[in-house]
């Protein structure tokens, strides 16, 4: 898993305690990999074919990014399964198990969130992540106005007034 220190340690923990169920292996030997190709320097599709080439291991794209511009972005480009980092442990290996047992994993349904731009997504996330509006503008290299811009048209398009209801929407959507 190409992740930072931080989550490959939560995953491990998560299916650690379902060692009955799964084992966590390196590459040569596993028969699902976990990847999240949303945010890498290469794009969504670069980056599961680059995987995809370095392993015949199915491919599961764990991510905070849910938007059905991903899912669809990454199931076209060969993911055979998608679970969101919010999910709990048996969610994910629920979706681990069914990706290994050769079954489709049902794409989330559209929601509201969609009609989101892939900047706006950005900034939802950021958002969520507890960044303020100076941090996500330095993030973004755009100005604090713009920032400004954005959280406003992401409120208007999701139905919320404030910053902790964009929050709680957002967390319960995998952002």
């Amino acid at each position: 898993m190409d992740e930072s220190e931080l989550v490959v340690a939560g995953v491990e923990g998560m299916l650690g305690a379902r060692a009955d169920r799964v084992r966590l292996v390196e590459l040569p030997e596993a028969d699902v990999v976990l990847c999240d190709p949303v945010g890498r320097p290469l794009d969504t599709e670069a980056y599961l074919a680059e995987v995809a080439r370095r392993t015949p291991a199915r491919l599961v794209v764990y991510t905070w990014r849910m938007d059905q511009g991903n899912v669809r972005r990454a199931v076209a480009a060969g993911a055979h399964g998608f679970v969101s980092k919010a999910a709990g442990a048996d969610e994910l290996v629920r979706v681990l198990e069914l990706v290994h047992r050769g079954e489709s994993v049902p794409v989330p349904p559209p929601s509201s969130g969609d009609q989101l731009s892939a900047r706006e997504a950005e900034v939802l996330e950021l958002i969520c992540r507890g960044r303020s509006n100076l941090e996500i503008a330095a993030e973004l290299y755009v100005s604090v106005n713009s920032v400004k811009t954005y959280i406003r048209q992401i409120y208007a398009k999701i139905g919320v007034a404030r910053r902790s209801q964009a929050v709680a929407w957002g967390i319960e959507r995998g952002y």
